[in-house]
């Protein structure tokens, strides 16, 4: 059975990132590789420290608008995207702004 990414260790982590690098590198369709890529980024999010992100404006890979974080739950950030709307992405998803 396989583990969860949050009782994985940071190798088994980076080898799992590794193998969906590949996968990703081979996905045939759109949808396949956004999957994949969402599963990537939540591995990566394991390996990262939540406190490294405090409340504020961040850019989100893939999105155009600023994304406002309010505040944190485990490896995910949640807050607002452009004008009000509720959003939530893995911390590896974003950077300062």
């Amino acid at each position: 059975m396989k583990k969860l990414f949050s009782e994985m260790t940071k190798q088994e982590l980076e080898a799992e990132m590794k193998q969906l690098r590949e996968e990703i590198a081979e996905a045939e369709f759109a949808s396949q590789k956004a999957v994949l890529e969402r599963k990537y980024y939540t591995a990566m999010a394991y390996t990262l420290d939540p406190a490294d992100f405090p409340p504020g404006a961040y850019k989100v890979e893939h999105v155009q608008l600023p994304f406002v974080v309010r505040y944190l739950n485990g490896i995910m950030a949640w807050g607002t995207i452009g004008e009000d709307e509720e959003a939530s992405y893995p911390i590896s998803m974003i950077t300062p702004l």
